[in-house]
């Protein structure tokens, strides 16, 4: 019986489109950074791999066959959210109710107040809980406070809040509350991503994430991957980009071109 791994360490397609091989060999346990022009094949790789991992049938059109370590972590998808325009209402309402789930206590698996409830019933784990909910509430303020906006509890509903404040020069003169569907696409995926980072409970987990930089500006881009892996330290994160320079920021030895993975 072949022995499970935490993370993906290999991963091979034999006949992507009928025509490409590709060999993933000594994939980082941290971060890897795919990077390939539009239409290189990154973003059906990635789909390939959650397909794999989670056991789903591909289609021979796809891809022949598929092949690569067992892991005993969890795989999660997070994708682009990059769409043409007569979608972008369906998108954005796909988008909403994604981050609805994992906000609210509406959906499948674990969702913020699913978590945060954990410290009535596990009180031995209250300070651990609420130390990591402080570093959520600091990280997600690190990016939407660009925005003059924050993310905080409404002590009276038990829920997640977001303030805009208006300001005058260094002071706060007013903090307005607005509801989620008011945040920006932008705000509404980087949002999703760390949430669903900070959800992992700093667990062993592989999220892949198919050109996080779309909807997220220049500012936020250099930090995503730092932030994400101080929510998670543990979570191998495998993403792909057409655009390497906004990565370069200390991950240059993560990156590597779809091309150089063709067995040729």
């Amino acid at each position: 019986m072949e022995i499970a791994y935490k993370y993906i360490q290999r991963f091979q397609v034999t006949r992507m489109w009928g025509r490409i091989n590709l060999h993933w060999a000594d994939l980082n346990n941290d971060v890897n950074i795919l990077v390939g022009i539009n239409g290189s094949g990154k973003t059906t790789l990635l789909n390939l791999i959650h397909d794999y991992y989670t056991g789903q049938k591909t289609k021979k059109e796809i891809a022949e066959s598929l092949s690569g370590n067992a892991i005993s972590s969890p795989v999660t998808y997070i994708r682009s959210f990059d769409i043409p325009a007569n979608a972008k209402k369906k998108t954005e309402s796909i988008l909403l109710q994604d981050l609805k789930n994992i906000i609210n206590q509406n959906g499948e698996g674990t969702s913020f107040f699913d978590y945060r409830m954990k410290m009535l019933n596990f009180p031995q784990e209250a300070d651990k809980i609420r130390k990591r909910i402080e570093t959520y509430f600091q990280v997600v303020n690190s990016f939407l406070g660009e925005t003059n906006k924050e993310i905080s509890i409404d002590p009276q509903s038990n829920s997640l809040v977001f303030l805009i404040k208006r300001l005058e020069g260094m002071q706060v003169i007013t903090e307005d509350k607005i509801q989620l569907e008011q945040l920006s696409s932008g705000e509404k995926q980087i949002l999703l991503i760390l949430t669903t980072v900070f959800l992992q409970e700093e667990k062993p987990n592989v999220l892949l994430m198919d050109e996080p930089e779309i909807s997220l500006h220049i500012g936020w881009q250099d930090k995503l991957i730092e932030k994400l892996r101080q929510l998670n330290p543990q979570c191998q994160l495998i993403l792909t980009t057409h655009s390497p320079n906004i990565f370069v920021n200390g991950w240059e030895d993560k990156i590597i071109f779809i091309e150089d993975l063709e067995d040729r």
